[in-house]
């Protein structure tokens, strides 16, 4: 302990059964689904700053504004430090932040354990399914804490032992990093993990832009192609995952009436129509002309039943570069699966299209990582002209990135084609693994912190339409061949 963390638990105390009661009558009243078993803070007369209440939020702490019978301060409820008082009515802007700092301290040595002197090491940028992801070092040793929904954590958790169980058995590392503990707190939980090395980007790309893959980036990506196809081939089946329809055909109806959707668009573009802008024909660079969005999709319609897989394995569900880490030894690992979509609960969690696992990898080099790197750095100009639909018609012919395949994207295709567990007509596979890319990009389209500005979310929707239709011509033809031959 700190002599900060000493000075600030001299001036707490710990409330008494009364003050407790009341506390709990009030935040059940304030809200009957509040989670006594999920550690909380209550900020009494005071008001923390946002990054105060984003870091505790990061640390799995639920924040609350409102009074306490306590008087001026705050309060914890759950975890190690249930019911410490600390008052705040003298100079409480400066000593908000100290009890911040030891209330994240003190999560630290619950996670580590009571003997360890654990010691903050960085903050990761949080996914979809979590709250936080707090890294720490203990005896030198780097740990990961995943803070999350418990039911989600739960899952992951599970699948990700099975996993590295699994490849232990065929004499193989674990594939996701080694489960250290849990910890389950009512509606919530985290998990304890070891932490990984990001996969360096830079050597993947052959410009800083990121719009062209490197000729080295398959030797780099190499160790992590052949561990997933082992496991492909070790766990594939021959039923058709129920989530098959949804990915290649259902989410590209359902995506644009949701709600993050449908905000994003309308705070990027406020004076268009969202039918005009799915409705209308799409013309790219040299006055290629392709569907809209709408016609696309109803492309799908017609030929899901003869494209969507008839076979699977256990899959990740959202392969690309942040998912993809390295441990010490250079040896590969994957965090993150994504076993379920929306919400979309199925009997066969974890089995899925090894297809749409190289789909999420392949968007996501080609030309996710361009646009991304745009919107970070600002330049979003770069990308395309700020454009909307005229008479049904999406002029894209501004759009500055490739719409070519460089040979290096070429390569990576055919060896992830390679590491497939089932012999499957080329044509199939092809305007799937094309059809997945344009289901990933699509799946951006609703992030507005993303894509930041509306060139992005044009560039994005151009490639949206440019895989869609790559897939088409790919099943046209090899539909028309296969007549032939038969």
């Amino acid at each position: 302990m700190t002599i900060v963390d000493e000075v600030v638990r001299a001036r707490s105390r710990q409330v008494n059964a009364r003050e407790l009661a009341e506390v709990y009558t009030a935040l059940a009243d304030r809200d009957g689904a509040f989670d006594t078993a999920v550690p909380s803070v209550l900020f009494a007369g005071v008001e923390p700053a946002p990054e105060q209440v984003e870091r505790l939020r990061r640390f799995g702490f639920t924040v609350v504004e409102r009074d306490c019978p306590c008087g001026v301060g705050a309060l914890i409820v759950g975890g190690t430090l249930h019911g410490t008082w600390f008052p705040l009515d003298v100079d409480p802007n400066g000593r908000i932040a100290d009890v911040v700092d030891f209330a994240v301290a003190a999560r630290l040595r619950e996670w580590a354990g009571a003997m360890a002197r654990p010691e903050f090491t960085k903050m990761h940028k949080p996914g979809s399914d979590s709250r936080g992801v707090v890294q720490f070092r203990v005896d030198g040793a780097d740990i990961v804490a995943k803070v999350g929904d418990a039911a989600a954590i739960a899952g992951e958790v599970a699948f990700a032992c099975e996993v590295n169980a699994l490849l232990a058995k065929d004499g193989r590392r674990g594939l996701f990093p080694e489960v250290h503990g849990v910890h389950h707190e009512g509606t919530q939980a985290v998990s304890l993990m070891e932490a990984g090395l990001p996969l360096p980007l830079s050597p993947l790309f052959a410009d800083d832009e990121r719009t062209t893959l490197a000729a080295a980036a398959l030797d780099q990506l190499e160790p992590h192609l052949d561990q997933v196809g082992a496991w492909y081939r070790l766990t594939a089946g021959t039923q058709r995952p129920t989530v098959a329809d949804y990915l290649y055909r259902e989410r590209y109806h359902i995506l644009c009436g949701q709600t993050d959707f449908l905000a994003t668009f309308a705070a990027l573009f406020p004076e268009t129509g969202l039918d005009d802008m799915l409705e209308a024909r799409i013309v790219l660079p040299g006055g290629t002309v392709m569907d809209g969005y709408r016609a696309a999709v109803s492309w799908l319609d017609q030929v899901a039943p003869d494209l969507l897989p008839n076979q699977g394995s256990a899959v990740h569900g959202d392969i690309y570069a942040a998912n993809m880490l390295l441990r010490a030894d250079g040896s590969p690992v994957l965090i993150d699966p994504r076993t379920v979509w929306e919400g979309r609960d199925r009997p066969d969690v974890g089995y899925g299209d090894p297809v749409f696992d190289f789909a999420t990898l392949l968007h996501g080099v080609f030309p996710m990582a361009a646009i991304l790197r745009a919107a970070e750095e600002g330049t979003q100009d770069r990308l395309v002209d700020d454009v909307r639909p005229v008479d049904g018609v999406l002029d894209l012919t501004s759009l500055r990135l490739p719409l070519r395949f460089p040979g290096s994207v070429d390569a990576l295709i055919e060896r992830m084609l390679r590491a497939l567990p089932h012999d499957e007509p080329r044509a199939h596979t092809t305007a799937r693994l094309y059809i997945g890319a344009a289901t990933s990009l699509a799946g951006w389209l609703k992030y507005l912190r993303s894509l930041r500005s509306p060139q992005a979310w044009l560039a994005t929707f151009a490639y949206v339409g440019w895989y869609l239709r790559m897939a088409r011509e790919v099943w046209e033809d090899g539909f028309s061949k296969g007549k032939k031959d038969s």
